[in-house]
């Protein structure tokens, strides 16, 4: 007998009773408890990580099978959570089946207490020579700007997302903004939004002494608890799986990694690491990530889903040059980091995938950066600006990965990206290497999930993008689907979504395989 795995959510309460007897000792009102939902990510042909957060210490259980009724379920190694990683955990799951879905049940237990499992799902992808279409959404920027969890009807938008059954979500940072609050007078001022209050302050708060850095873990986590607490974000999570990269958000606007100090109206503020610190582990503990044994706080990884796509997640904070350095040759400044740039080319030019994509965190040809003419652009582009900011975006090292790409004629790329506010598709022709055949390329702009909405700005002309579609002023997110079409080759398809998940006029891209 098919059972769905909608039908089987609908149902979770009485399953999990069902599924729960053979695996979990008797429930105790009093044990520990999942507090925030359950998610799955970093899945594969043959493996996933399960995630979940704990009301208090103790020990993390995942049961998981091919039947929605656990009538043959493995257990996953169990975790022990503590106030060390706020109570969550992230469980791996190995030896699993391609192109299949999965149901698992987490719980937590102390010494001798049961806590009540919570049900989640996924599907793994193909295997890496099986042809198949996927779907997928790509979104970022929630909670921006004052435009918090509204009052009755929170982060709606996920629920449009989840309507569409995605293979997946890529998660493309901005997913809290640490650096802004969430009071109940929401972002139209008395009378109009009103937020489930946060009661957390932003981390630029005077108020927040950077060189306490409990206190600095704590402003970050409570942003976590508290997105992640909207009852659309949870659902969502509970049966799509995700990658999740950060932005600058998840730290502080516009920051970089390895800098010393934040901006150049803050050069003396002390404590600037700490807020690297805390925020890149309170992202990787809120994130149902596959850490990297021999580097944990690495976030740029790949994934393989069948023949027809591979994934690039790219980390654009972790190895990036100061932003108001000016991008000279002696300076060899840098977004990416030499390592990740070099394994971002290699996974590129030996990818066989008939579609590339890239999840980079900021735009190529969006001009980025809060007070640019001072502190200098955040992303790729340089801008048109008659100041200081046109000689400080990171174009050098854009023009050698895209020169790069058009020596080894690496077809078929698709960058997506968020972090700007409105909604853009963009085609790129670009004869970097002289040869006389331009390479083409496209970029997906979209954005945001639920932020600040703004307008489509200039674009930077250096790799000259011919506008397909741009529209600014709404909540929105990327769908894309890649499938066979009537010429027997795989196409993908984009549109952009409203918050009501339906396609903008205008916004639907078809393109085929060069």
């Amino acid at each position: 007998m098919h059972v769905s795995w909608r039908w089987w959510i609908r149902a979770g309460a009485v399953l999990a009773m069902l599924a729960a007897a053979p695996a979990v000792s008797p429930v105790d009102a009093a044990a520990p408890r999942v507090t925030h939902g359950v998610a799955s990510g970093d899945v594969t042909s043959d493996s996933a990580v399960v995630w979940a957060r704990a009301s208090g210490p103790g020990t993390m259980h995942v049961a998981y099978d091919t039947h929605p009724l656990f009538l043959n379920p493995r257990r996953a190694a169990p975790a022990a959570v503590s106030s060390s990683t706020d109570f969550t955990a992230a469980v791996l799951l190995q030896g699993l089946r391609p192109d299949t879905r999965y149901y698992y049940q987490v719980w937590f237990e102390d010494e001798d207490r049961t806590g009540l499992p919570v049900l989640g799902s996924f599907e793994t992808a193909p295997a890496p020579a099986a042809s198949r279409p996927v779907g997928f959404v790509v979104g970022g920027d929630v909670g921006g700007q004052r435009h918090c969890r509204r009052e009755g009807l929170g982060y709606r938008i996920f629920t449009s997302i989840r309507g569409l059954d995605p293979d997946f979500l890529i998660a493309n940072g901005d997913f809290i903004y640490a650096d802004g609050d969430c009071p109940a007078e929401g972002p139209d001022g008395p009378g109009g939004w009103e937020n489930v209050p946060g009661g957390f302050p932003s981390i630029a708060d005077a108020r927040v002494y950077w060189t306490d850095l409990a206190r600095v873990r704590e402003v970050y986590l409570d942003h976590w608890r508290y997105n992640r607490a909207d009852e659309h974000f949870q659902r969502l999570l509970q049966t799509t799986p995700v990658y999740a990269q950060w932005d600058d958000h998840e730290v502080i606007n516009d920051f970089g990694a390895p800098w010393s100090s934040w901006n150049a109206e803050n050069l003396d503020r002390p404590g600037f690491p700490n807020l690297v610190t805390a925020g890149r582990d309170a992202f990787l503990h809120w994130w149902p990530i596959a850490r990297d044994p021999s580097d944990r706080d690495r976030i740029y990884r790949a994934f393989r889903w069948g023949q027809e796509m591979d994934l690039f997640i790219v980390d654009a904070r972790s190895y990036r040059s100061r932003n108001d350095l000016p991008d000279t040759p002696e300076n060899a400044k840098t977004l990416l980091g030499p390592e990740q740039l070099a394994w971002l080319k290699e996974g590129l030019a030996d990818s066989q995938a008939t579609w590339k994509v890239v999840s980079s965190d900021v735009p190529l040809s969006a001009p980025t950066g809060s007070n640019a003419a001072a502190f200098g652009r955040d992303a790729w582009a340089n801008g048109t600006q008659d100041d200081f900011s046109a000689e400080t975006g990171f174009e050098r090292e854009l023009m050698d990965l895209i020169t790069f790409l058009d020596e080894q004629d690496v077809q078929n790329v698709v960058f997506v990206t968020t972090d700007v506010h409105f909604a853009a598709t963009l085609r790129y022709e670009v004869d970097a290497d002289g040869d006389g055949e331009a390479l083409v390329f496209h970029e997906l702009v979209s954005g945001p999930l639920n932020a600040v909405r703004g307008e489509v700005p200039e674009f930077d002309p250096t790799l000259n993008p011919t506008v397909l579609y741009s529209e600014g002023q709404l909540f929105n997110f990327s769908y894309v689907r890649i499938d066979r079409a009537a010429d027997g080759t795989f196409h993908l398809v984009a549109d952009v979504r409203g918050e009501d998940g339906r396609p903008r006029p205008g916004s639907r891209v078809e393109l085929a395989p060069r």
